[in-house]
């Protein structure tokens, strides 16, 4: 390959190989990516030194560190707004929402059972101690398209703590703390016990809080909860509910806040400290969640 030209390269790069034989979808991903990368660098006209500092940037962006451990690639997709746009793109508008799953997942988090019906009410499973916080009892069902309760549907639920804080950015949390796994019962029903979490600021003193401080942005999360679904025959769904009131609702540096914002109600009535066993006020909401099933 010689006298490789500005108005050539471009096909060069895209045509070494085998042009998608070995595989069609990798090649297509990759044609398009080169293609809007070079025609980037011809609008933009990139100089050698700001592709040495993007090339810096990405380095430092995959490190480990404390607050995220698995580097910042998959906080810098959520700033730029890349993985909501494919939760966007790929959402299928039968079921709950899709939304992002964010970088501070742990698998395997710790089981948590519910207990029998008390007063009334599904005791619910309580999935962190923050003895500061206020206490928050959310429940709900999971649901088919019709209307009808999956029963032992496993959800995975993870959150920062009432200072916005999660457990793994924070060794004054056990492991896990605001972590938890449990299943529906037989009439697709969920409860757990947790608090009200906080609107927080992402990781910022690594290059992507560097970027967002050049560019002006703000680095604020709005207060939510995230959700993993699952049941045997119906697709998975990843997700997050966020609490109606937050200031950064409309402002999120994720762009992930979508329809599923929740109201708190109140709770301080003597009466109803007692059913809970909670020594001061507490906040209840409910969301349902609607898998669909896996299409063959």
């Amino acid at each position: 390959m010689q006298n490789i030209t500005l108005d050539t390269i471009t096909q060069a790069v895209v045509n070494h190989g085998d042009r998608g034989k070995s595989n069609p979808r990798l090649h297509e991903v990759y044609a398009s990516l080169v293609q809007h990368l070079h025609d980037f660098v011809r609008e933009v006209n990139l100089t050698e030194p700001e592709l040495q500092q993007g090339r810096d940037f990405l380095n430092q962006a995959s490190h480990y560190t404390q607050e995220i451990p698995t580097g910042e690639i998959h906080l810098l997709t959520d700033l730029l707004g890349i993985s909501e746009l494919v939760e966007l793109l790929q959402d299928t508008h039968h079921s709950t929402e899709s939304n992002l799953e964010g970088p501070l997942y742990v698998p395997h988090a710790p089981e948590r059972q519910m207990g029998d019906p008390l007063g009334g009410i599904c005791e619910a499973a309580r999935i962190g101690i923050d003895p500061e916080g206020d206490a928050l009892f959310l429940s709900g069902r999971v649901l088919d398209v019709k209307g009808q309760p999956i029963a032992n549907a496993l959800i995975e639920v993870w959150q920062p703590n009432s200072k916005g804080l999660y457990d793994i950015q924070d060794s004054s949390q056990p492991q896990g703390n605001f972590r938890g796994r449990f299943k529906t019962d037989a009439s697709g029903q969920y409860a757990f016990e947790t608090v009200v979490p906080l609107g927080y600021n992402v990781p910022a003193n690594g290059p992507s809080g560097e970027l967002l401080r050049l560019l002006g942005r703000h680095t604020w999360r709005a207060a939510h909860i995230h959700f993993k679904l699952s049941a045997p025959e119906y697709t998975p769904l990843t997700t997050q509910i966020f609490i109606a009131g937050d200031p950064h609702l409309d402002s999120d540096t994720t762009f992930a806040v979508r329809s599923a914002v929740v109201q708190l109600k109140k709770h301080e009535a003597p009466e109803e400290l007692k059913v809970r066993q909670q020594s001061k006020p507490f906040y209840t909401t409910e969301f349902d969640f609607v898998l669909s099933l896996i299409t063959p």
